[in-house]
């Protein structure tokens, strides 16, 4: 189990209707600050973080990465 402060990758994912839609996008930190540097970066435009990438679907859904 994951605990809030290890500093590992989190990933994060888009919402339907979002301009980056079908994509997720990688920051590494700890989960309050990986989830800090996404709202610096897109602001409310994201849909969830995740603890890896096959948490949020990556392959099932297909979702491409945003560098």
């Amino acid at each position: 189990m994951t605990t809030t402060e290890e500093v590992r990758d989190w990933v994060f994912t888009f919402g339907c209707g979002q301009a980056f839609a079908k994509r997720y996008h990688v920051i590494k930190g700890t989960k309050d600050s990986a989830r800090d540097e996404m709202f610096a970066r897109f602001g409310q435009k994201w849909s969830m973080q995740y603890e890896s990438k096959e948490a949020a679907g990556v392959e099932e859904y297909g979702l491409e990465e945003l560098f």
